[in-house]
């Protein structure tokens, strides 16, 4: 059954101004996202900097989705603010109203519009457009990050640690324990206050693609026909590309938390190492008596030999750190396929899987969140928003489309 033409120019214009607030928001995403997106902190010389590219690229790519996303909806709001205009004669059905409010009419060549054609430009404001209002309001507070200290892990789970290996770097001139965490070495703070950015970014921008959503469909019980279901199909696809980001930052936020907190959990068990092979080789109070040998540099062959000691003990862990270093790597390889199809964006962006986010999932212990992974790594996998986003503005046709029925 065809769907006869009928409009409400005022209800048409209420949806023009909420586009223009849902791309003013969408525009502040987009800036959040080029500021705290980026890797901007220390990423050792490590496992860790694997990451460091692949995070950049990932965050050029959003900022592009972003920006092509605040781009439509602002094509939405100027075209819609036009079509009220196209409908607000509604006997005449011609663009007469449209030209006489067009802004710079009067630089335009009078030969390149007329009744039946409109002229390009900005429109004035409609008047007194029906209200419509963004149902869920966007807020981009910046996380801050927390500095990476090796020292207050090991103040934590044992302080004289610290001591130890400061005296020994007194005597040997060089800091054994800083060698031995340079593998698992940099800021996993960075990577957590990275993927709290993208949280925050994409569930602004699902935010937008929910309003978007809420607009098309109030003003569909006041306006149909063939510009309206044109509208409504462009619509629908926006705002699956622009919901699409709250789960795809979600899951970002996952990734790079369970990858910092690999690293650092890494860290801890080292130094808890180290802890428990000194004291076995200088135990009780001989631990200061160490320390303050060391501290003061003697130089007798004891003190450093002891030193030499210690140092043989911390190198002695190495091996240990290598079976963590493969461990940090694990997640950080899942982390660069599950990165990879996001940056490309292209139909190998349903690379997006299970199988694909399953080492970042078994690391999550509650329950409820790891349910509602399932359903972001379901929704994410569904890539169709982001692939088929509109690529240019809105139109509610050309000649006498903008009237006609719906087919």
């Amino acid at each position: 059954m065809r769907e006869k033409f009928k409009s409400e120019p005022t209800e048409i214009a209420g949806l023009s101004v909420l586009a223009h607030k849902i791309a003013d928001d969408a525009w502040e995403t987009t800036n959040f996202a080029r500021s705290h997106t980026p890797p901007l902190g220390d990423f050792g010389d490590g496992a860790m900097w694997a990451l460091y590219e692949p995070l950049g690229m990932y965050s050029d790519a959003v900022v592009r989705r972003y920006d092509a996303n605040h781009e439509n909806c602002r094509g939405i709001g100027v075209n819609l603010n036009r079509t009220a205009w196209m409908y607000h004669d509604q006997e005449a059905r011609n663009y007469a109203a449209l030209n006489a409010n067009v802004i710079g009419l009067e630089n335009l060549d009078p030969a390149s519009y007329s009744d039946t054609a409109p002229a390009p430009g900005l429109a004035n404001d409609y008047e007194n457009p029906a209200r419509y209002v963004a149902r869920e309001s966007v807020k981009l507070d910046p996380p801050e990050t927390a500095a990476e200290d090796i020292r207050k892990i090991i103040a934590d789970e044992a302080g004289w640690l610290g001591d130890v290996d400061d005296a020994v770097k007194a005597v040997t001139k060089w800091s054994a324990l800083e060698e031995v965490i340079k593998p698992i070495s940099g800021n996993w703070n960075e990577l957590k206050r990275i993927g709290e950015s993208h949280k925050i970014a994409g569930e602004a921008m699902e935010k937008c693609g929910k309003n978007l959503e809420a607009g098309a469909e109030q003003v569909a019980d006041h306006w149909s026909g063939k510009a309206e279901e044109s509208f409504q199909d462009y619509a629908r696809r926006q705002v699956e590309s622009m919901k699409w980001e709250g789960p795809v930052g979600r899951l970002t936020k996952e990734a790079l938390d369970a990858a910092g907190t690999e690293i650092q959990d890494a860290c801890i068990e080292v130094v808890r190492q180290l802890a428990d092979l000194l004291a076995k080789e200088v135990e009780g109070d001989s631990i200061k008596s160490l320390v303050k040998l060391l501290a003061k540099k003697i130089p007798v062959v004891g003190t450093s030999y002891q030193a030499w000691a210690v140092y043989d003990i911390i190198i002695s862990v190495k091996g240990r750190v290598e079976q963590l270093v493969a461990q940090v790597q694990g997640i950080v390889d899942a982390i660069k396929s599950f990165l990879e199809p996001l940056i490309a964006m292209n139909d190998s962006a349903n690379a997006i899987s299970e199988e694909t986010l399953g080492p970042i999932a078994e690391r999550v212990r509650d329950t409820r969140r790891k349910a509602e992974i399932g359903l972001d790594i379901k929704a994410a996998a569904d890539a169709d928003g982001p692939l088929h986003r509109p690529d240019e503005d809105y139109s509610p046709g050309a000649g006498t489309e903008p009237w006609e029925d719906a087919a």
